[in-house]
C-alpha cells in the first residue's frame, strides 16, 4: 500500500501540463501551458499489479485534474491552484477495494521554468519543466530526491487515447538510478496538455503498471 500511495502522490504532482509539436528543437513556452482557470482534464485508469506468489490484481478508476483558481505566493508571485482527484479500484479474485485521494498543488511559470509548490508559503518547489522544452534535456525535478531524473525523450511522439489521436507529443520520462525497474512517462500534446501518463515499477516484490488515458478535456 505504501508503494501505491507514493505512486499516486507522484501522479498528483505531475499530471497537469504541457504540449508541443516541434519535433526538431525548442518550442515556444506558451505551447506547453494551456493554463486558465476552469481548464479540466479527465482520465481513465487501467493497469495491474502482480506480486510474487499472489494473484494478479487489476486496477481501474479515474483521475480529474482542474485549475480551480489563482492565488498569490507569500513572496508575491502568482500561482495557479490545481485540484487533483484520483479514484483507484483494486480487484482480484478474493476482494475489491477503492482508494480515493484529493490533492491541491500550486503552479508558477517563470521565463525558464515551470515550478510546482506544495503550498503558498514554502520556497521549495519541484522543477516540473525547463522552458523551452528541448529534445534530450535532463534535469533533477526535486533536489531532495537526487536519484530521480527527468528527460525529454521525444518531441514527436504519437499517442492514441479515448479522447483521440495526438501527434507530435512531447514525451518526458522519469527514471530512478536507485530503482532500475521504475519509470514514469508523460505524453503532452499542443493545446491540450497531458494526454497520457504511464507508471511502471518492477522489483523483487512484483510489478505495478498503471496507464492514465485522457477521455475528455475542457480548455478555455
Amino acid at each position: 500500500m505504501r508503494i501505491l500511495i507514493a505512486i499516486l502522490t507522484l501522479i498528483s504532482l505531475l499530471s497537469i501540463f504541457g504540449c508541443g509539436n516541434d519535433s526538431t528543437g525548442p518550442s515556444e513556452n506558451e505551447d506547453y501551458l494551456p493554463m486558465s482557470v476552469g481548464n479540466q482534464w479527465n482520465y481513465s485508469l487501467s493497469g495491474y499489479t502482480v506480486s510474487t506468489g499472489a494473484d494478479t490484481t487489476y486496477l481501474t478508476g479515474s483521475n480529474v485534474t482542474q485549475i480551480i483558481g489563482t492565488t498569490t505566493h507569500q513572496q508575491g508571485f502568482e500561482l495557479y491552484t490545481i485540484q487533483d482527484s484520483t479514484t483507484t479500484i483494486w480487484t482480484n479474485p478474493d476482494t475489491s477495494f477503492t482508494y480515493t485521494e484529493t490533492m491541491t498543488v500550486y503552479a508558477h511559470k517563470t521565463d525558464t521554468e515551470l515550478r510546482m509548490y506544495d503550498d503558498t508559503t514554502t520556497t521549495d518547489y519541484e522543477l516540473f519543466m525547463i522552458l523551452p522544452l528541448t529534445l534530450g534535456d535532463t534535469w533533477t525535478p526535486d533536489t531532495t530526491e537526487p536519484t530521480i531524473s527527468r528527460t525529454v525523450l521525444s518531441l514527436s511522439a504519437s499517442v492514441t487515447v479515448p479522447a483521440g489521436t495526438f501527434a507530435s507529443c512531447a514525451n518526458l520520462r522519469d527514471t530512478d538510478s536507485a530503482e532500475p525497474g521504475f519509470y514514469f512517462d508523460l505524453f503532452l500534446s499542443k493545446g491540450t496538455g497531458v494526454v497520457e501518463y504511464l507508471i511502471n515499477m518492477v522489483d523483487s516484490y512484483g510489478t505495478i503498471y498503471m496507464a492514465y488515458s485522457l477521455t475528455s478535456s475542457t480548455i478555455n
